[in-house]
């Protein structure tokens, strides 16, 4: 299947979790790093949980500090 994580097409098995995603686009979890599917945030707790489906959009939010 297809998903897009930040405008990036990436294929992945049925089934796939969002933290599985994550991985395979080399996005780490830390801190400071939110994910929205389809414009809803998916807290990372649940993130191994959250299976994907054909099409969704995962928007990565990572925080930055500055001033």
């Amino acid at each position: 299947m297809e998903i897009i994580i930040n405008d990036k097409t990436l294929s992945l098995p049925e089934g796939a979790s969002v933290a599985f995603a994550l991985s395979v686009a080399n996005i780490m979890a830390q801190r400071g790093v939110a994910v929205a599917v389809n414009s809803s945030v998916i807290s990372s707790a649940e993130w191994e949980l959250h299976i994907l489906k054909e099409n969704d959009k995962i928007m990565v939010i990572k925080a930055t500090q500055g001033g």
